[in-house]
């Protein structure tokens, strides 16, 4: 069995020193036995090729090998525009119906550090309503130009119930990153805790309450500059009706708070001090006209704050508006057809952007879709966004109460 699947962007423009990000790509899949599969994605663009190769094999319906290497020219997660590969072998074993284990080894590549980490996992599910995960890394990057060491230990531990109307999970995970100075004479040490915790209750069949809360802070041994912290705190209300199922309506309250630490750097090397507190208040409203079209919008309003000092923070106003009207087109049963029109006011700027976006979605059951697109703006929909960098192609899962 095989599977190809391919793609392309390009740059439409740009701003300051930001490089163009052209790229085109092809993967697929192949099952050269029922026990053995291989993965394989390329691409070319201006930051350079990427790619992925992998292989997966089943020694036994209780043990799964797998091998993967993967080049990747740019960290989303981390706001770091850097190039990074790394060479994942693993084994995941089913100890029983309800347990399994995994351990891998990672090698990875980082600009102009490298080094090996050992992590490993368990996963229990002890009945149909409760599930828990331990996991950890340990291992050490080595700087290629200075030499210095970075010593790091990590780890984690999550559990998840659900049953009936109730359905939650929480984690707590922890890293410890000691990072020898260039001159190999001392050390810092960067500690850094992450929580995250999902509900979602059905009040009754038309209503559904969901929401989330994560948290996360470091503090650094050099000082309050390099610490940081993150707040996302999500309540939300959902309705749709058992009777008429044609209307979709979700209220959502958002409260974010986020402080980069100093090592974060953006696309033109520059620190990421840029400090973010706000209050975000939303409405999404979708109808189905016919079984073919749908209508929707969304306005969302954000009271928010930034600071461009760290230690003393002078934060100044910085709210928005923002307003989407939006048509759906469904067709041959699995897929649909997505055009909005948007604009997003920010009265303290004195300004306002406004554009189109258009995406194709594929169904893959009755509550998840996923597509690619194209935003003709350069803002998202997420008013916790501040970079304006959302322009261009884009691929996206959606998921519905």
């Amino acid at each position: 069995m095989t599977r190809s699947p391919s793609g392309a962007q390009d740059t439409v423009s740009k701003s300051g020193d930001r490089e163009d990000n052209g790229r085109a790509g092809v993967g697929g899949s192949y099952r050269v036995t029922n026990a053995l599969r291989i993965d394989a994605e390329a691409s070319e663009g201006s930051l350079g090729p990427g790619g992925k190769l992998g292989t997966n094999y089943l020694v036994s319906d209780h043990t799964t090998l797998y091998l993967n290497y993967s080049l990747e020219n740019e960290l989303g997660d981390t706001g770091l525009f850097q190039r990074q590969g790394t060479l994942v072998s693993g084994m995941k074993e089913r100890l029983t119906d309800s347990s399994s284990v995994y351990v891998e080894e990672r090698y990875q590549d980082v600009n102009s550090a490298s080094g090996l980490t050992h992590a490993t996992g368990v996963t229990l599910r002890p009945d149909d309503r409760w599930n828990f995960g331990v996991n950890a890394e340990i291992g050490t990057l080595v700087d290629s130009q200075t030499d210095a060491q970075t010593k790091r230990r990590a780890g984690g531990f999550r559990v998840g119930y659900g049953h009936d109307k109730i359905q939650f999970s929480s984690g707590v995970e922890y890293r410890d990153d000691q990072m020898q100075q260039p001159d190999a004479t001392s050390y810092s040490n960067l500690k850094t805790w992450l929580f995250r915790n999902n509900f979602k209750f059905q009040v009754t069949p038309d209503w559904r309450l969901i929401g989330k809360l994560d948290h996360s802070m470091s503090n650094a041994s050099q000082g309050q500059f390099y610490d940081g912290g993150y707040t996302e705190g999500v309540l939300g209300y959902g309705y749709r009706p058992v009777q008429s199922d044609r209307l979709d309506v979700l209220a959502k309250y958002t409260y974010f708070y986020n402080v980069p630490t100093a090592g974060q750097v953006t696309p033109q090397d520059t620190a990421a001090q840029f400090i973010q507190k706000s209050h975000i208040a939303s409405i999404d409203v979708s109808y189905d006209l016919t079984r073919q079209w749908t209508v929707g919008g969304k306005y969302a309003y954000r009271l928010g704050e930034a600071s461009l000092e760290r230690v003393n923070p002078q934060f100044f106003d910085n709210t928005a508006e923002l307003y989407i009207v939006r048509v759906d087109w469904h067709f041959h049963q699995e897929w649909e057809g997505m055009i909005e029109g948007r604009a997003l006011e920010e009265p303290d700027l004195n300004q306002t952007r406004s554009g189109m976006l258009v995406a194709l979605y594929r169904h893959l059951g009755k509550h998840v879709k996923a597509g690619l697109g194209y935003n003709f703006t350069n803002f998202s929909e997420d008013l916790t966004d501040m970079s304006f960098k959302s322009h261009g192609i884009f691929m996206n899962v959606v998921g519905s109460l």
